[in-house]
């Protein structure tokens, strides 16, 4: 689980407004950090697919799932099983 959260961090720290010093908490939300807003998250949402081989079912695509680590890191692992 642990390769899933640095796999997103580096996903994030590459491709949106987190700055490289940020400390992320597994907790922290995304959006209202400013790290992502609506088309980074469309973006993540395709990276996550096609990383992880995975379809994410319309109706996980909700807010607790992907505004933080911890929300995607339990997407991943449900969705990968």
């Amino acid at each position: 689980m642990e390769h899933i959260k640095n796999s997103i961090v580096d996903y994030l720290m590459a491709n949106s407004f987190m700055d490289k010093d940020v400390q992320l908490k597994d907790s922290d939300s995304l959006t209202q950090n400013g790290i992502i807003d609506s088309i980074g998250l469309l973006e993540l949402i395709d990276y996550i697919s096609e990383t992880y081989s995975i379809e994410i079912p319309e109706d996980m695509l909700t807010p607790e799932n992907f505004d933080s680590l911890q929300g995607i890191t339990d997407l991943i692992t449900k969705l990968a099983k």
